[in-house]
């Protein structure tokens, strides 16, 4: 679209009518100045008057004329009093000594040229009034069509193709900015409330995937231990009718199937805690790097006290101020750490690193690493290779949906070499 000077709405309406005030004004006055000399033209010299006189002879004949006198007394005869040749009258004509005048009436300036150009005339006279009318009109006509057209219209067509497409639910547009006024301001508005829109559609589209993701794992992950249970029960069923289900058989099938009740108990437990998570609210505070990094990790670090691991930090951060929520950093440092913990053999790495304004912190342990299975379905809530029941993946499942609320992720991966990494990333605001 075409580009347009920056201001505000006000401020191009008053330029406008201002342009079209000194046109319509240079207009009229060239007008008036056109018409005042056309009509010096027609009426070249003004000293001039006509007079129109009623003769009488002495015979009693009325004659009626015109005569074109100059006002410094000059005099020029009608063209009906011919003169004496030699002091003779001539044939027909009269003598003026012997006649009696009277003026009718008296034209001055046009009056004493023919009727065309007494037409003329007044045409122009009449055009240096009703021209500036005109022009005044037509310029308030023509400045309003410009203004609309060109400030108001491509902002106004703008406006109502976003709003069709947000009304029919379609957000895969873009609002352009034609104009840089106040309109040009609402357009961005408009294009800032369908990205938000656009954000929390995808955001509700990606909690609707994880609720189906998690309603999945959990009818797959209770069905193991309901098989227990009901292979126990049918086990019990079988042997009580035979007299075989003596009191330490029956003790370990009531103790197989009080554990596996527990082990779905806490899966029940852990699903409901994962769903509060949802609800968490993000309170940003500022934190000086590297300060703040090295207290995380010296808080993380006695994790890996109890097992002897050795646990290495390097830092590639600049100096400086970053806003985020402390509380949620550590709380997804401690859990995935305590997850490296679990399963390292000897060693831990933390590494942490600022680019933009996402922080990383990336943990490798020289465990066993995660399983092709696992890596498959990094995309799950649910991370957890421990068939006891008694680690469900909740750390990297809290992890993630932290992470994800602070506008970053989780992911997981193996070292060429062996061993798993998990990388933390949050959104922060450098200050």
């Amino acid at each position: 679209m075409e580009e347009v000077k920056r201001g505000s709405l006000k401020t191009q309406f008053f330029a406008a009518v201002a342009v079209t005030l000194v046109l319509v004004t240079v207009l009229s006055a060239l007008t008036v100045w056109g018409c005042l000399r056309f009509q010096r033209w027609l009426v070249p010299d003004t000293n001039y008057v006509m007079l129109n006189m009623e003769m009488t002879t002495t015979g009693g004949e009325i004659k009626r004329g015109s005569m074109r006198c100059e006002i410094d007394g000059g005099s020029q005869r009608y063209n009906f009093i011919k003169e004496k040749k030699n002091g003779v009258l001539l044939a027909g004509a009269y003598d003026i000594e012997d006649m009696a005048f009277r003026v009718e009436s008296v034209e001055y300036g046009i009056g004493t040229n023919g009727p065309r150009r007494k037409a003329a005339y007044i045409t122009a006279g009449a055009a240096m009034g009703i021209l500036p009318a005109v022009y005044a009109l037509a310029g308030t006509v023509l400045c309003a069509l410009w203004f609309y057209r060109k400030r108001l219209a491509p902002a106004i067509s703008v406006l109502d193709d976003a709003t069709r497409h947000i009304s029919e639910q379609d957000l895969d547009f873009t609002v352009e900015c034609p104009v840089h006024n106040e309109l040009g301001r609402l357009c961005g508005s408009f294009e800032k409330m369908r990205r938000a829109l656009c954000d929390n559609n995808r955001k509700l589209w990606r909690t609707m995937e994880e609720r189906r993701t998690m309603q999945a794992s959990v009818a797959h992950d209770l069905r193991n231990p309901l098989a227990i249970m009901e292979g126990t029960v049918e086990h019990i069923r079988a042997l009580a009718p035979t007299g075989e289900l003596t009191g330490d058989k029956l003790d370990a099938a009531l103790e197989t199937v009080a554990v596996t009740a527990k082990r779905m108990e806490r899966y029940t437990d852990y699903i409901r805690d994962l769903a509060a998570l949802e609800d968490t609210e993000i309170t940003t505070t500022e934190a000086a790097l590297p300060d703040f990094l090295r207290e995380a990790a010296e808080g993380v670090r006695v994790l890996a006290e109890p097992k002897n691991l050795t646990v290495s930090v390097s830092y590639d951060v600049p100096e400086g101020v970053i806003e985020l929520d402390r509380e949620i950093f550590y709380r997804v440092l401690e859990n995935v750490f305590s997850n490296a913990v679990r399963y390292a053999q000897s060693r831990i790495e933390l590494a942490f690193e600022l680019r933009g304004e996402t922080l990383f912190a990336k943990i490798t342990d020289d465990g066993p690493g995660f399983s092709p299975e696992m890596l498959k379905k990094k995309s799950s809530l649910y991370y957890s290779e421990d068939a006891s029941g008694e680690h469900m993946g909740l750390g990297l499942a809290t992890g993630k949906i932290l992470c994800g609320l602070h506008g970053g992720g989780l992911r997981i991966m193996n070292r060429p070499e062996g061993g798993a990494v998990v990388e933390i990333t949050v959104a922060v605001k450098r200050i």
